[in-house]
C-alpha cells in the first residue's frame, strides 16, 4: 500500500505491507524538486510504479542498501531513471545479500541489480556519508533550502533498538556531522518531517553518548546484558523476538562490549 502526503513542497510516498502494518513498520520515499530519495521496498513495487507514472522524476538517490530503502532500485533503473548511490551500496545490491525471513515477509527480497544504469548527477544536492546505522548510509542535503533527507540516521531521540552490526559510536559522529549543517527542515525515512531538526539531531547524539557511557559503567561493574537492558533501556521489546535478535536493545549493549574489548586489546598491544 502507498499513500501520498503533501508536506509543503515535499511529497511523501508512505509505503507499508500487510505484514509491516501488523507490526507497525512503514517506510517513506520522498520526492523534492523532481528528485526521489530512496526507492522503497520490493513488495510495494506495483504501487511505486503507479506513483512514478504520474510523477516527473529527474533522478533518484539511494541512502543505503537496506531492502526497505533500495528494494526497487533495479526497477527504477530499468525505467530509465538515473540513480545516485555510493559505490559500496551498488556493490552490495549487485551481490544481493541474504536477509532473514521476517524481512522477506515485511519488505520483500530485492532482485539483484544486474545491469548498468544511468548515473544521476545534480549540483543541487550533496550526499554526505553518515555511517553507523550501516557502513554505506548517506544523507541527502539541499543546501539552498537547508533541507535534509536523513534516511535512517535519526529514527527518534531515544530509539533503543539497533541492528546487530550497527556502530552507535560512529552514529554519534554522523549525527553531529548532520547537525553541523544546521538544517531548517529534516525528513526521516520512518517518522516523516522532524520538528527543530538541529535540536533533534543533537538530542539524539547526546542521549546516545550518555547511554553508551552508562552501559560501559555497568559493564565495568560486572552487570550482565539482560540486567543492563532491563535497568537502563526499559527491557527488551517485540522487535527482538520478531527478528530473532537481529534488531534489539541488547545489541546496543553488545556494541559497547565490542568497543570495550577493542580498547582493552589496544592497551594490551601497547604493552
Amino acid at each position: 500500500m502507498l499513500t501520498i502526503e503533501r508536506l509543503g513542497d515535499v511529497t511523501r510516498w508512505r509505503m507499508s505491507s500487510a505484514a509491516g502494518r501488523a507490526v507497525g513498520y512503514d517506510v517513506s520515499v520522498y520526492v523534492y524538486r523532481g528528485i526521489m530519495v530512496d526507492t522503497g521496498f520490493h513488495r510495494a513495487r506495483g504501487d511505486l510504479a503507479a506513483a512514478l507514472f504520474s510523477a516527473t522524476i529527474r533522478g533518484a538517490v539511494v541512502t543505503h542498501w537496506h531492502e526497505d530503502h533500495a528494494g526497487n532500485a533495479a526497477m527504477v533503473a530499468r525505467r530509465g531513471i538515473p540513480l545516485l548511490m555510493r559505490a559500496d551500496t551498488e556493490a552490495t545490491l549487485r551481490r544481493r545479500p541474504a536477509i532473514q525471513l521476517y524481512r522477506h515477509l515485511v519488505w520483500g527480497w530485492p532482485p539483484t541489480l544486474r545491469d548498468d544504469f544511468a548515473r544521476f548527477a545534480c549540483d543541487e544536492i550533496e550526499c554526505i556519508h553518515t555511517p553507523g546505522h550501516s557502513d554505506d548510509q548517506q544523507v541527502v542535503w539541499f543546501a539552498e533550502t537547508r533541507t535534509l533527507f536523513s534516511g535512517d540516521l535519526w529514527l527518534g531521540v531515544r530509539s533503543r533498538v539497533v541492528n546487530v552490526v550497527e556502530d552507535p559510536y560512529r552514529m554519534i559522529e554522523s549525527l553531529r556531522r548532520a547537525a553541523a549543517l544546521r538544517p531548517q527542515r529534516m525528513f526521516d525515512a520512518h517518522r516523516g518531517g522532524v520538528a527543530k531538526p538541529v535540536d533533534a539531531l543533537e538530542a539524539r547524539a547526546d542521549w546516545l553518548a550518555e547511554t553508551l557511557d552508562a552501559i560501559a559503567r555497568r559493564i565495568a561493574a560486572g552487570h550482565g546484558d539482560r540486567a543492563i537492558v532491563d535497568e537502563l533501556l526499559g527491557g527488551e521489546e517485540a522487535a527482538a523476538y520478531v527478528s530473532f535478535g537481529e534488531y534489539s536493545r541488547r545489541n546496543l549493549v553488545r556494541a559497547v562490549r565490542r568497543s570495550v574489548a577493542v580498547r582493552a586489546q589496544g592497551t594490551t598491544d601497547g604493552h
